[in-house]
C-alpha cells in the first residue's frame, strides 16, 4: 500500500483512512490505483475517485469512480468504464464487478470491441474464467464479414466466436440469415445455423433445421426439411440435405427431393437420388441435373428415367437410360426422349432410337406405333400430330362414328405422320409406300395385334406429387 498523502480520521464508530495521490492498493492477487482513497475499516469498504484502475490476472479496469465492498469483494465502477482482457475491450458507464466470481457486468449499455468486430447490447455479462460475454437486448454486432442483430448473444473472446440464444439476423456482402441458434467463428468465418433458419441470397431462399456456412468461400451444407426457392425463377427444391455455393448459385440435394417448378398455371414435380442446379450469372439462366430414379409428374405429363437435364438456354428435358414418357395418354419409350417447353407449354417432344410410342383404346386393345425416331408436334397446348423417320412400323384400330371398333390396321412404312385429335389417332398419312394389311376386328390373329418389343407400363406410371417423395 502507497500513496503522496495519508490521513487517519477517527470518528467513534466509524475509522477512515485517506489516501491521496499516486494510491497503490492491495488485496490478495487483485491491484488498485488511483488518485484518492477512502478507505473504511469498519466496515471493509472503499471509495476510490480519480484514474482508478484495477487489476486482477489478465483483466484490468478503468474508471472516474469505484465502490468496492471488501467483505463480498465487490466493485462498482462507473464514469468512463473501460475493462480490457487479452482479446478485447469493454466499454460502458457502470459496471459491477466480483473479484470472486471475476464476473462483470453493465446494465446501462456497453460496447465490446474484439480485433476487427465491434459489439453492442443494453446489457452484459462477462465471465472471466471462460471468456465469455452474455449480450441482452438490443444486441448488435459489426465485423468486416457481416453484421448482427438480435435479443441475446454468447460471446466467446478467446474462441472469437458468437453463439445465438435467440431470434438472431446476420447479413453479409451476399446473404441474409435469420436464425435462433447456433454460432459464428469471426475469424474462421465458420457458421453454423439452426432452429428457423433461412437465408436469403439475392433472388433465392434457403430453410433448413441446420445450415453450415463459411462466408468466406460463400459454400455450406444443409440438413433437415430443406426448402430452396428462387422467386426470380419460381422454382423450389425440398429435401434431406444439401451442399450450395452462394457465388456460383449451385445447389446439389439429396434425400427424399423434390423439385417443383411453376410452369404457367400448372407446376412440374421431379424426384430423384439427387438434384443438382446451377445458374450462369451472366444470363441469369438456370440448368438442372437429376441421377437416379428421376420420377417427373405434371397434371398432363407423367416421365421416369435414370438421368436427365434441363437448361434454360433451350427449354428443353433431356431423358436418359430407359426413359418412359406418358403424354396425352400416350405412353412413349426411346433411348433417348427430349422435351421442348415453349412459352411455359409442351411444344414438341422427340423419341430418339428405338422409338416406340403405346396408347390404349380398349381393354386389351393398344394403338402403336415405332420406329427410330419419333418427333411430336403440339398446338394450343395440346397433340397435333406426330411424325415417324426410319422404320416406322403401326398397328391402328379403326373405329366408326360410333366409336365402335370395325379393325385393325397393321403397317409398316418407313416415313409416315399420324394425325391425332383428342389424344386419339385420326389419320396416318404415308411419306412411303406402305405396306399393310386390314383385318376385320373378330378376325385379326392376336401374334400381329402387338409390335416386337411391346409392353406397357402403366404400373409404373407416377400418379400424382405426393408419391414422389415417397422413395
Amino acid at each position: 500500500m502507497g500513496a503522496d498523502e495519508f490521513e487517519f480520521n477517527d470518528f467513534g464508530k466509524v475509522k477512515m483512512k485517506t489516501l491521496t495521490g499516486n494510491v497503490k492498493l492491495q488485496q490478495d492477487e487483485v491491484f488498485l490505483f488511483c488518485n484518492k482513497a477512502i478507505l473504511n475499516e469498519d466496515d471493509n469498504s472503499l471509495e476510490a475517485t480519480g484514474n482508478v484502475v484495477i487489476r486482477q490476472d489478465t483483466v484490468e479496469i478503468q474508471a472516474n469512480h469505484l465502490f468496492y465492498d471488501g467483505k463480498n469483494r465487490t466493485a462498482l465502477l462507473t464514469g468512463n468504464v473501460k475493462m480490457t482482457d487479452s482479446k478485447f475491450i469493454l466499454k460502458t458507464s457502470a459496471l459491477d464487478y466480483n473479484l470472486n466470481t471475476k464476473i462483470a457486468t453493465y446494465t446501462t449499455g456497453g460496447i465490446l470491441t474484439s480485433d476487427t468486430t465491434v459489439l453492442t447490447s443494453e446489457i452484459g455479462y462477462y465471465y472471466s474464467s471462460t471468456n465469455d460475454v452474455y449480450f441482452k437486448k438490443d444486441v448488435v454486432i459489426i465485423s468486416p464479414q457481416y453484421s448482427l442483430s438480435a435479443d441475446t448473444l454468447r460471446f466467446n473472446t478467446n474462441k472469437r466466436t458468437a453463439f445465438f440464444l435467440g431470434p438472431t439476423k446476420i447479413k453479409t456482402d451476399s446473404s441474409i440469415i435469420f436464425c435462433e441458434g447456433g454460432f459464428y467463428n469471426t475469424a474462421s468465418d465458420n457458421a453454423e445455423f439452426n432452429t428457423k433458419t433461412i437465408l436469403i441470397n439475392r433472388t433465392q431462399i434457403l430453410m433448413a433445421d441446420s445450415i453450415w456456412f463459411n462466408n468466406k468461400t460463400e459454400t455450406g451444407k444443409t440438413k433437415g426439411n430443406i426448402n430452396w426457392k428462387d422467386t426470380a425463377q419460381h422454382l423450389n427444391i425440398l429435401a434431406d440435405r444439401a451442399w450450395f455455393n452462394n457465388s456460383t448459385n449451385d445447389i446439389l440435394a439429396t434425400g427424399h427431393t423434390l423439385f417443383i417448378s411453376k410452369i404457367g398455371d400448372d407446376s412440374l414435380f421431379m424426384s430423384a437420388d439427387t438434384l443438382h442446379s446451377t445458374k450462369d450469372l451472366a444470363t441469369e439462366k438456370r440448368k438442372f441435373s437429376a441421377y437416379h430414379k428421376v420420377k417427373i409428374f405434371k397434371s398432363d405429363m407423367q416421365a421416369i428415367c435414370d438421368s436427365l437435364y434441363y437448361s434454360d438456354v433451350d427449354s428443353i428435358f433431356r431423358l436418359y437410360q430407359n426413359p418412359v414418357l406418358w403424354m396425352a395418354g400416350n405412353q412413349m419409350k426411346a433411348d433417348t426422349v427430349r422435351i421442348r417447353l415453349k412459352n411455359h407449354e409442351v411444344s414438341k417432344f422427340e423419341l430418339i432410337k428405338s422409338s416406340f410410342m403405346v396408347s390404349q383404346v380398349d381393354s386389351g386393345l393398344f394403338n402403336q406405333a415405332k420406329g427410330k425416331n419419333i418427333t411430336g408436334f403440339f398446338e394450343k397446348g395440346k397433340l397435333h400430330h406426330m411424325l415417324i423417320e426410319g422404320n416406322g412400323e403401326s398397328v391402328y384400330y379403326a373405329q366408326d362414328d360410333s366409336s365402335a371398333f370395325i379393325g385393325v390396321n397393321k403397317i409398316i412404312c418407313n416415313n409416315m405422320v399420324i394425325y391425332t385429335d383428342s389424344s386419339k389417332v385420326n389419320r396416318i398419312k404415308f411419306l412411303s409406300k406402305p405396306n399393310g394389311t386390314m383385318y376385320p376386328i373378330n378376325q385379326a390373329p392376336k401374334d400381329e395385334l402387338k409390335l416386337k418389343k411391346f409392353i406397357w407400363l402403366e404400373n409404373i406410371r407416377p400418379k400424382n406429387k405426393e408419391e414422389l417423395r415417397k422413395n
